[in-house]
């Protein structure tokens, strides 16, 4: 089963680059997060992690539920459990 992963990680200019956040999308909220991000379906997004801009990370962690730290950028991917 796919599904969407979120991150989030201290910018670059800090040293530390241990994963400071990591969230599942329920799988009852991908349509709503996907339409955040222009897409339609999980075919749509692309390979690897995408860089959520700070608006999308905001709308994204109300969406699922959990604040936005301003001092982490945030990353979307897709993951398998396959």
């Amino acid at each position: 089963m796919t599904f969407i992963a979120i991150s989030g990680f201290f910018p670059e200019s800090n040293p530390d680059n241990s994963l400071q956040y990591e969230k599942d999308v329920p799988q009852a909220l991908e349509d709503a997060v996907l339409n955040v991000m222009g897409w339609s379906t999980l075919w749509d997004v692309p390979m690897g992690e995408y860089t959520l801009s700070p608006d999308q990370a905001s709308v994204i962690m109300g969406l699922v539920g959990d604040p936005l730290r301003k001092d982490l950028m945030y990353y979307m991917g897709l993951c398998s459990n396959d």
